[in-house]
């Protein structure tokens, strides 16, 4: 689920992107409303919100055909960056494509990514030891059949990847450890022995592809106490929606209730306007950020909305998808490589964003 879903956007921003924001947010829109959204040559169409600079108010929801993404000179000169930069104001944007496995081919990665390698870094959550589901569905156990695959039989995969993580054009998470739902849940919701597994997934993936890796990203999204623990131990960070602080109930031991502290603070100063939802949060052995889901139920209205609001607010946007679910259409119609497309090409064409790694946003943030 998006963090912005359409019950925590204010009904003035609901698949409106009607709002008024504070004078200083405003008067960051100077001069970028007419550039945010360049039309480009075809695929879907995107209806993308502009905000009038002065009044902070919707003056137009134009409609824009986004297409392959296209190439942009990164290399500028100090003249050539933009005000925003050098400022510090302006939107860290992450692409995050999930499940990348023993049973990837490397010409899928190819197909969604390969107009941007070396320009944008794309962060791959990766399974180390992927259980294979039947009819494309996620296993739930392993049996007689579908055993574990590890990465490295992958020999072809493994290659591309250490290619592209030498030449800093991929950023590796782990992606749980086997995949699994057991009983129909998420694997680090309901599986066993989490902490050896998580532990030992992040240390195999490290030695065969030859990079370390800080972040976890749980598989389906789920994470309870027992999978929280086994990350944090692991002393990896997380990209996840869940309210960490919530989920620890009444604090067992003094860092429990600190994270417990820092969690409520957090969510106060959310509810004050205080504070970015589009922000890590950082807890005592671990740090947190949300993301934004692209994908078949993916509710483009809503998805604009958070963009612009992330925009606005200066936060971090994490995007999302899978590699295997590009040609997939939305209820509208369109395909989830158009809409990911259309979302990396607006991040380009804007001033104020910048594409970054996991490790760049863990590192630039603190309480």
């Amino acid at each position: 689920m998006n963090v912005l879903t359409s019950k925590r956007i204010p009904q003035r921003l609901r698949g409106t992107g009607q709002c008024t924001f504070p004078k200083e947010r405003s008067e960051r829109l100077t001069a970028r409303s007419s550039e945010s959204f360049p039309p480009v040559s075809s695929y879907a169409t995107l209806q993308f919100l502009i905000f009038d600079q002065g009044r902070g108010s919707r003056i137009a929801a134009s409609q824009r055909d986004y297409g392959p993404i296209r190439r942009r000179d990164s290399q500028r000169s100090g003249a050539d960056v933009p005000e925003s930069r050098v400022s510090g104001f302006f939107v860290k944007f992450v692409i995050r494509d999930d499940d990348p496995c023993a049973i990837t081919r490397p010409e899928e990665l190819e197909a969604c990514w390969g107009s941007v390698w070396g320009e944008i870094p794309v962060c791959l959550s990766v399974t180390p030891f992927r259980v294979p589901g039947r009819e494309g569905k996620t296993a739930e156990v392993i049996e007689e059949g579908n055993e574990p695959i590890p990465l490295e039989e992958n020999r072809e995969l493994v290659a591309y990847l250490r290619d592209l993580i030498a030449g800093g054009r991929v950023h590796v998470a782990m992606h749980g450890y086997h995949h699994t739902k057991p009983g129909g849940m998420p694997e680090y919701v309901a599986a066993g022995n989490l902490r050896d597994k998580t532990l030992h997934g992040r240390q195999y993936l490290e030695k065969l592809l030859g990079c370390e890796i800080s972040t976890f990203v749980p598989p389906n999204n789920g994470l309870g106490l027992e999978g929280f623990a086994a990350v944090i131990q692991a002393k990896m960070n997380i990209v996840n929606n869940q309210p960490y602080g919530r989920l620890l109930g009444i604090p067992s031991s003094p860092v429990a209730a600190a994270d417990f502290l820092i969690g409520a603070q957090y969510a106060l100063r959310q509810r004050l306007g205080l504070r970015s939802l589009f922000s890590v949060n950082a807890y005592c052995r671990f740090k947190q950020v949300p993301y934004q889901t692209v994908g078949p139920s993916t509710n483009v209205a809503v998805l604009k909305d958070a963009f612009e609001v992330c925009r606005l607010e200066n936060g971090i946007f994490v995007m999302a998808t899978h590699y295997h679910a590009f040609e997939r259409k939305l209820e509208t119609g369109e395909r989830v490589g158009e809409i990911v497309n259309g979302l990396l090409e607006a991040g380009r064409a804007a001033d104020d964003v910048e594409f970054q790694t996991y490790d760049q946003i863990w590192s630039g943030a603190s309480r």
